[in-house]
């Protein structure tokens, strides 16, 4: 029987990484951390080339966020274990109790992670093909929770936000949105000047609005492409766009700027 395992840390924070591995170090030694990276694009490549047996994926990363990513997992020949690693309260995690799929909630605390590692050291010790596939089943029905319309080849367009104001709670129509910006665990949406909180994370959003309508310039923030006035650069080569009501400035990724070359 294998003893000896590899896992992959996704997260886009530095220290989290190092935390988790140094813990995992302790509590699983036998567990080898072949890959470590901030991304999701940057994990899906390490994963196909370290083929490891787990994987520890932040939800909210840039990139392919952790769901996108177990998502494609779908395609591996023998996907690994995933545990995800949110900072999403108990509410929001509900769909993960009882099932295969594990989570931990950050900051991670080493007793919650040590349950994690039993669960995880269990499913290995007795993996073999027929469990393979009912691994993915379990993942499969998992995201379909998380994601409505997973796998159906998209979701259906947003066209009404439920989204809290103090202690009030607003019917926001999409078409009125000037953008979303994610802070911390909420994402903030600006609406005919006024500020709301949601907690439906910025790819998410991404993935129910018309692409034609809203365009994603920075790992953060969404923007309606018909409330842009103008596109600015800065000294140092950074780009801008600017609204067209309060003239806010909303800085644009690099990985983004070519959504304006012809604008």
């Amino acid at each position: 029987m294998k003893t000896n395992w590899r896992g992959l840390i996704a997260d886009d924070e530095p220290v989290l990484r190092r935390h988790l591995s140094t813990l995992l170090a302790d509590i699983w030694p036998e567990l080898e951390i072949v890959a470590m990276a901030a991304d999701g694009n940057d994990a899906w490549q390490y994963i196909l080339d370290t083929a490891p047996d787990v994987a520890f994926l932040d939800v909210r990363m840039p990139g392919q966020d952790g769901l996108d990513l177990a998502r494609r997992f779908e395609e591996l020949e023998r996907p690994p274990l995933v545990v995800f690693v949110t900072a999403f309260d108990q509410h929001a995690v509900e769909a993960f109790e009882s099932e295969a799929v594990d989570y931990l909630l950050k900051p991670v605390e080493e007793e919650r992670l040590t349950k994690a590692v039993e669960r995880l050291r269990d499913r290995l010790a007795a993996r073999n093909a027929s469990e393979d596939v009912g691994d993915m089943q379990r993942l499969r029905r998992l995201l379909s929770e998380l994601l409505p319309q997973a796998g159906q080849g998209g979701c259906e367009r947003l066209q009404w936000i439920k989204a809290g104001q103090g202690d009030h709670v607003h019917m926001l129509s999409v078409d009125d949105v000037d953008y979303f910006l994610a802070e911390s665990k909420y994402t903030t949406i600006h609406s005919q000047n006024r500020d709301y909180l949601i907690r439906t994370s910025i790819a998410q959003l991404e993935r129910q609005l018309d692409p034609n309508a809203f365009w994603r310039i920075h790992r953060a923030c969404i923007v309606r492409v018909d409330r842009v006035a103008r596109v600015e650069r800065d000294f140092a080569g950074r780009l801008f766009v600017v609204l067209q009501d309060d003239k806010r400035r909303l800085p644009v990724s690099r990985s983004r700027q070519n959504l304006f070359r012809q604008m």
